[in-house]
């Protein structure tokens, strides 16, 4: 019992990790995606002025 107790807590932590590396890269992914939207707009501007 004490052993299927501590498998689950491994398994739990590791879950753990997976789940912040995921957020972590869904944030990355997300500032990205900002960035890349923000040069759109100055690129954008920039052609209509010109």
């Amino acid at each position: 019992m004490e052993r299927q107790g501590a498998d689950l807590q491994t398994k739990i932590e590791e879950l753990q990790l997976i789940n912040q590396a995921l957020r972590e890269n869904d944030r990355i992914k997300v500032d990205a995606l900002a960035h890349l939207s923000h040069q759109l707009l100055i690129l954008s501007e920039s052609i209509y002025k010109n």
